[in-house]
């Protein structure tokens, strides 16, 4: 089950279809960025934890930068580096896009979103803005070691037991959690 971190198998699995795809009809549609970054510490991977606020489905959850497709967006890729840049900071048109993941659904069918992969060509400095309370770079040998365990998580109007990742006393769940078990090309139960 445990899934390998692998740049060169990822490239093989991305999409490099650039299709549209309709925001105009429910449920909405979001793109996120996923950055990876080759550095003296290895491959890293950026996540994010979403500030809390109140009428915020996703408030204090782990994410990838990104968020609603906005109307002057002519593209999800678009959204991906808009939303990057104003959340961390990065400006990701500077930088190497490696293709798309197939879009994932909430399970609340509230958001479709599709994964957008960019490679970091040179350093970059992180800048939060008030929708996220800490960004922080994962090392892909730790991912590749995180264990599928069910947890109990704050959702809208109660708990919910999800399965999950732990990395750092931070949980990873739902889209994120989803999303990561694709890029790592790992199965389980509910996967997609």
């Amino acid at each position: 089950m445990a899934g390998k971190f692998d740049l060169n198998s990822i490239r093989a699995r991305l999409g490099q279809n650039t299709t549209e795809y309709s925001s105009g009809v429910d449920p909405p549609v979001a793109a996120v960025a996923i950055i990876i970054n080759k550095n003296i510490e290895g491959t890293t991977l950026l996540l994010i934890r979403r500030t809390e606020r109140a009428n915020d489905p996703w408030s204090g959850q782990i994410a990838f930068p990104g968020g609603r497709k906005s109307s002057t967006d002519r593209s999800l890729q678009e959204t991906a580096i808009r939303e990057t840049e104003e959340e961390v900071g990065i400006r990701l048109n500077e930088h190497a896009f490696l293709g798309q993941l197939p879009i994932v659904t909430a399970r609340t069918r509230r958001m479709r979103v599709l994964p957008v992969v960019f490679e970091l060509i040179s350093p970059v400095s992180i800048r939060t803005n008030a929708e996220v309370n800490e960004a922080f770079w994962v090392p892909s040998r730790e991912l590749e070691k995180l264990e599928i365990q069910n947890r109990e998580v704050r959702v809208e109007g109660g708990t919910l037991t999800v399965p999950s990742y732990e990395y750092k006393g931070r949980v990873i769940w739902g889209l994120t959690f989803r999303i990561l078990n694709i890029l790592l090309d790992r199965v389980t139960p509910g996967n997609i």
